[in-house]
């Protein structure tokens, strides 16, 4: 691998998981349009996966006693199936299709962020169902976009910021894992390149995700999500571009 794309590869670590720190997610959704440019899928979304598994340990333990043990409940099993299903698009589909849908998904993800985060009333909890497949479909297929589906249910359930930020993140672990083990069940994490990129971007996941925390509360939500939402269409377009290419 090319000293290029490692540099590239740190840059972009450094600005998801600042991202993640300020927002507590969004790693991935930052991270993986921007890293398709430099490495393939099949290497940055099980980058992103190693790296979001360790830094959801640190923020569980920051937020713990915010965690609304019912939430995870209900989201975890529909979630489990829908990583199964989307894994199996990930190591089946070529990469073109799979580049061109993400860069589709990114694009309306971005749109609906920078417009509008908080947009709708409370729903209800059999809103789990649907948010928790699509969010496992995802983080299977692409790892970005799979918080998306289930911070929109979260925020929708639970209307203090941090027994949100909170709770996607005890969740978040265990769909981590869950991919984890699904991964090197398919063989994506047995990777010698892969292991040269967890290794080389590590020290930029740790000091965006630091550095991200440390701001966190003092940028305010709304001025967050519109820069986020305007990276990921212009992230989502560049997408395209590849894919096309």
């Amino acid at each position: 691998m090319s000293a290029e794309a490692l540099a590239a590869s740190s840059v972009v670590v450094f600005t998801a998981f600042f991202v993640r720190g300020v927002s507590g997610f969004g790693s991935a959704t930052v991270a993986i349009p921007l890293l398709a440019q430099a490495i393939e899928l099949r290497l940055a979304v099980p980058l992103l996966l190693v790296h979001d598994l360790l830094s959801t340990l640190a923020t569980v333990t920051i937020d713990r006693r915010a965690v609304e043990r019912r939430e995870i409940v209900r989201l975890l099993p529909p979630s489990l199936a829908g990583v199964i299903f989307g894994v199996t698009l990930l190591v089946s589909l070529p990469a073109a299709p799979l580049l061109a849908a993400l860069g589709v998904l990114v694009i309306i993800f971005g749109a609906r962020t920078f417009a509008s985060p908080h947009a709708g009333g409370p729903v209800s909890p059999l809103w789990a169902l649907p948010a928790g497949f699509a969010g496992g479909a995802l983080g299977g297929a692409f790892g970005s976009g799979a918080a998306t589906p289930t911070m929109i249910y979260l925020t929708r359930r639970l209307a203090d910021k941090s027994r949100v930020r909170g709770t996607f993140s005890a969740f978040a672990i265990l769909d981590y894992t869950f991919r984890a083990i699904t991964f090197a069940v398919t063989g994506l994490l047995l990777n010698r390149d892969l292991v040269v990129l967890v290794a080389v971007t590590l020290p930029a996941m740790a000091l965006g995700f630091y550095l991200g925390n440390r701001l966190h509360g003092r940028i305010s939500s709304e001025r967050a999500f519109k820069v986020i939402g305007a990276l990921l269409v212009v992230s989502g377009l560049a997408l395209l571009r590849k894919a096309a290419a």
